[in-house]
């Protein structure tokens, strides 16, 4: 691709960040698109607040939230600015930069194929996020948490399929990027001896959201964490 095509992409995900973040403030009070942008990235901060069962106000958190240059195709990077996350892996921040680990990358992907807004990834993304940060605060541990990294991105693929052999999931993986569903009364690619309708068709057409560029990445990490 070159040069001036992506600095199109990049300009167009920067673009639509920008639309959805003018109208934040009349959904999310709390929050602002900033006045300033750094070589034409557009950014969102302020207080992200979190409700209880009856929208009452139970905390909040200072935030910053920079789109990547493929958004809405991928989260934006979402920052805790107020001090109070450790910058550090086990608290589900990168240490590289800063920017909350909000989903494992299968996860995230899927997720932005069915085309996120700013609203909706503060939702249903963030605001669980920090549900999450604020029950370890109060409890010592996390009340849902995955691996980080690999172990993390392979763990949604052990639930997603309900096995721990990988070699199955590989095989499931080739088999779903050829492309060519199964009869619904076909024995299931499993293995398992079971009728495909009644075994992994849910999942297959989960999984083939996927490109076959991702499924090959995905197979080439799975094969990796396998050795």
């Amino acid at each position: 691709m070159l040069p001036n095509q992506i600095l199109g992409l990049v300009n167009n995900g920067f673009l639509t960040f920008k639309k959805e973040a003018e109208f934040i403030q009349n959904e999310h009070p709390g929050l602002i698109l900033d006045a300033e942008e750094i070589n034409g990235t557009p950014s969102v901060s302020g207080i992200v607040q979190l409700e209880d069962e009856n929208g009452s106000s139970i905390d909040s958190y200072k935030i910053k939230i920079i789109p990547t240059a493929d958004y809405p195709n991928r989260f934006p990077h979402v920052f805790e600015t107020g001090g109070r996350i450790p910058n550090n892996i086990d608290w589900h921040v990168y240490p590289s930069d800063g920017h909350c680990c909000i989903s494992s990358i299968p996860e995230e992907i899927l997720i932005c194929k069915k085309r996120i807004s700013l609203h909706n990834f503060i939702v249903n993304q963030v605001k669980p996020y920090f549900f999450n940060q604020k029950y370890r605060e109060h409890h010592g541990y996390f009340l849902k948490e995955r691996p980080h990294g690999i172990e993390g991105n392979v763990l949604f693929f052990i639930e997603t399929f309900k096995t721990r052999d990988l070699a199955i999931i590989i095989k499931s993986l080739d088999v779903i990027k050829q492309r060519n569903e199964p009869n619904r009364v076909n024995l299931c690619f499993c293995g398992s001896g079971l009728k495909y309708r009644k075994c992994h068709r849910e999942i297959y057409r989960v999984i083939s959201a996927f490109s076959n560029d991702e499924l090959d990445f995905f197979i080439g990490m799975i094969m990796r964490f396998n050795q």
